[in-house]
């Protein structure tokens, strides 16, 4: 699933109940988080992943389709990927939690763009064939799946608690924008040749790289706090912070060599797995949200998937498949506007129920009709919601969750949410085969599992979040 939940701008608790560690002008004055330079280098790494993934995602399915001919193997490849991914997110939560996330970030960089050239060189030269194409994605499944977490981890390493909803809530506006512009972009790349798409990859998953080495560079001076006494250490991390260029908070922000050095070697890998995977599901508001996002999550990639090859087996220009996901792209933007205003207002419970309720609405309606102007419609629909639905579960999960755990948490969650999803694409493309089945029954399981998720909103511990400014009363 796309990140399906998003962040939001919530507010600073307030002088009179200053959180622990914060003093009340330290939570009113709010400079902007791109003065730090370190923020502008994790979203600049940050951005362009999430783009070279998002290229990547959209020419799957098609390629799939063109190189196999058959819409089953096409759902098969795209399964494939989604399994392997979030089989490995939880080692790689894990390794995000020990090592130093600047330096997986780097890798993960350097990887993709070595992949990418592949992938392009296979492609171009006319050898691609699909086993080799599934073998590629396979191996860009592993990459993501063992160091795609570090960038997840990273932000909450260089950003103060109490601007964490904030950026957040710009790294979803961000997403939005991807969403905008990685379809159309994606269509129009594999219409000039194939291998386009790989080639932009290959630039962006390079970029990402020289910006992760920068930003790890950058934590370099924070290596002294290690052998510091306890009161330099905390000097020099704060002095050395992320935030120092803008100081947004009186807090010390671990950065993430520190943050590496606080796991004692002694533990194995194996007791911080399992520790992270007891944390996670002993939370009762988690263990909803788990359950939650898996319904949404298949719906979603029902719906999306569905649609993609549907439309590529019917001959529909691979531009104007990328146009749905441009156009769903506009509406996520014009949701997370609205999202930002909304969360401050309404209880976090009551938006995600709200949400979901827009989201079931939006897919009904293509279980009667299915015309390219129906799936265009219903799309950017379902896109409204979603920025309010990620800004109450992502945002009041995430915060909640303390720094040391963040990686493990994030994989536990996307592994849970994303396991029996990670199955749909193979079982929309048998559907899709079967004469009497077809979109129809694909769209009924789509609309049955957003259903499910609207119950859980409504019957479970969610319904009961507050609004932003009184999270810190809610435990997990």
């Amino acid at each position: 699933m796309k990140r399906v939940i998003m962040s939001i701008n919530a507010n600073p608790p307030s002088s009179s109940n200053p959180s622990p560690g914060h003093s009340a002008n330290a939570t009113s004055a709010s400079p902007s988080l791109w003065r730090a330079r370190s923020y502008r280098l994790w979203f600049a790494a940050d951005t362009t992943d999430v783009l070279a993934v998002s290229l990547r995602a959209f020419v799957i399915p098609l390629l799939a389709l063109q190189l196999s001919g058959s819409e089953f193997i096409a759902g098969i490849i795209v399964a494939l990927e989604s399994a392997i991914g979030l089989l490995l997110l939880p080692f790689g939560g894990t390794l995000a939690d020990r090592h130093d996330r600047g330096r997986m970030m780097i890798l993960l960089g350097v990887i993709g763009t070595g992949l990418s050239a592949i992938a392009m060189a296979l492609l171009a030269s006319r050898v691609m064939n699909t086993p080799m194409f599934a073998l590629c994605i396979a191996l860009f499944a592993i990459m993501n799946g063992l160091l795609g977490p570090s960038n997840d981890a990273m932000l909450k390493s260089i950003v103060p608690m109490d601007r964490f909803a904030k950026a957040q809530a710009i790294r979803e506006t961000r997403e939005s924008c991807v969403e905008l512009s990685s379809g159309i972009i994606g269509g129009f790349l594999y219409t000039v040749s194939a291998w386009c798409p790989f080639l932009v990859s290959t630039i962006l998953y390079g970029i990402a790289g020289v910006t992760a080495g920068q930003l790890s560079l950058g934590h370099a001076a924070n290596e002294a706090a290690k052998t510091d006494s306890p009161a330099d250490a905390e000097s020099s991390a704060s002095d050395a912070s992320v935030m120092s260029e803008a100081p947004i908070a009186n807090e010390t922000i671990m950065t993430s060599n520190q943050h590496a050095a606080t796991h004692s070697p002694n533990v194995s890998f194996l007791t911080h797995l399992v520790e992270g995977w007891r944390w996670a599901l002993t939370k009762r508001v988690f263990l909803s949200a788990i359950m939650l996002g898996a319904m949404v999550n298949i719906a979603c990639v029902a719906s999306i998937t569905g649609a993609q090859i549907m439309l590529a087996a019917r001959g529909t220009s691979a531009v104007m498949i990328g146009l749905l996901g441009t156009a769903m792209g506009v509406s996520t933007l014009v949701g997370s506007l609205l999202a930002n205003k909304l969360v401050d207002m309404v209880p976090t419970g009551k938006l995600i129920a709200g949400a979901l309720a827009l989201f079931v609405v939006s897919q009904v309606p293509l279980l009667f009709v299915q015309s390219y102007a129906a799936i265009l419609i219903c799309q950017i629909l379902a896109g409204l919601p979603f920025p309010a639905l990620n800004a109450g579960l992502l945002g009041f999960l995430y915060g909640k969750t303390p720094d040391n755990m963040q990686g493990r948490a994030s994989a536990v969650f996307e592994t849970t949410v994303g396991i029996l999803g990670a199955a749909c694409p193979a079982m929309v493309g048998w559907l899709l085969q079967q004469p009497y089945l077809g979109f129809t029954a694909v769209m009924a399981v789509a609309v049955a599992c957003a259903v499910t998720g609207l119950v859980v909103s409504l019957a479970g511990p969610l319904r009961s979040i507050p609004t932003p400014e009184r999270w810190s009363e809610v435990s997990l």
